[in-house]
């Protein structure tokens, strides 16, 4: 198979210190990570994105944040609001919930693609 008929899925992944899946809402978190899984199996980090939005409270966050990762059709997150999640999933994101290291997460998800 060449490298055009390859599929390529982005996974945003919220993160302060780049190794660990942020804990709290993913809203709030300092960074978005984004890898990108190619057949299933090799992950790499493309790009770190800055979220803007990690100090703010304002209405409709998650459509915010989720312009920074629209590339993107998975998330994995330690929390996403009830509402945010709705907002997410009727964009096409897939959601996934995982706490701890980032690589693993990684792992555990590319498993069930």
């Amino acid at each position: 198979m060449n490298v055009n008929q390859q599929k390529r899925i982005r996974i945003a992944v919220p993160t302060d210190d780049g190794i660990n899946i942020f804990p709290k809402m993913l809203g709030m978190a300092k960074y978005l990570f984004i890898y990108e899984i190619t057949n299933g199996e090799n992950f790499k980090l493309i790009e770190k994105r800055k979220n803007l939005f990690a100090v703010t409270m304002q209405h409709l966050k998650t459509l915010d944040v989720y312009d920074i990762i629209n590339d993107c059709s998975i998330i994995i997150s330690a929390h996403i609001g009830k509402k945010g999640m709705t907002r997410l999933q009727e964009r096409g994101m897939k959601l996934f919930f995982n706490k701890g290291n980032i690589q693993e997460a990684l792992t555990v998800v590319s498993n069930t693609l």
